[in-house]
């Protein structure tokens, strides 16, 4: 079953948001792990949160490759969540990674960050071909007459190999609501950013 590894260089892109709210979703699909490789534990701190159903979190550094590979023989789903720069986190799991999800913001500093992920793409898909990788626009505008969605898709079209997802995940309280409080949207209300979560989840699964 898969290693989903949810990373770019910059940070401050909702890496850990994506992460958790996957992990809470796969949960009901079969077992999973949600793997925190990054120094400040924002991953395991919101697991520390939940009041229940609280989901299996390891925290590793350091190279990846072993840990992540004998979880995946435990679990149907290896859910794991990178610190926002360059690491030896980061490019060990590219190594055995099944699935590599780049959320980015629909600006022009995210976009310059781009460049570097498609190369550390590169760089392991020789060792690493069954790697698919997929760019989400996250933090969009909640204002949807906003340009920069289609601008920010205009501009991403053109990367080779990367599947652009059309699930544009916007900017709302929601997200941050459930995070303060450990839990996902999809453990929520009805609401936009519910649906949002379950459009995301449909394309990369």
């Amino acid at each position: 079953m898969p290693i989903i590894t949810i990373a770019n260089q910059k940070g401050g892109v909702g890496k850990t948001t994506l992460a958790t709210n996957l992990a809470v979703v796969l949960a009901n699909k079969g077992s999973v792990v949600l793997v925190d490789a990054d120094d400040q534990q924002s991953a395991v701190k919101w697991n520390d949160r939940r009041s229940e159903n609280k989901i299996p979190t390891e925290h590793h550094t350091g190279d990846l490759k072993k840990a992540l590979l004998s979880l995946q023989k435990k679990y149907d789903y290896v859910v794991l969540d990178v610190a926002g720069r360059d690491s030896i986190e980061y490019r060990s799991a590219l190594q055995v990674a099944d699935k590599l999800i780049v959320p980015t913001q629909p600006s022009q500093s995210d976009f310059d960050c781009i460049p570097f992920v498609f190369q550390m793409y590169n760089t392991y898909l020789e060792e690493n071909p069954k790697l698919k990788p997929y760019l989400v626009i996250n933090k969009a505008p909640a204002n949807t007459k906003s340009t920069e969605v289609a601008e920010a898709v205009a501009v991403l079209k053109d990367i080779p190999d990367f599947k652009i997802l059309n699930t544009i995940i916007r900017d709302r309280k929601q997200w941050r609501d459930a995070s303060a409080n450990g839990l996902s949207v999809a453990e929520m209300g009805s609401s936009k950013a519910k649906d949002e979560l379950n459009s995301f989840i449909l394309e990369i699964l």
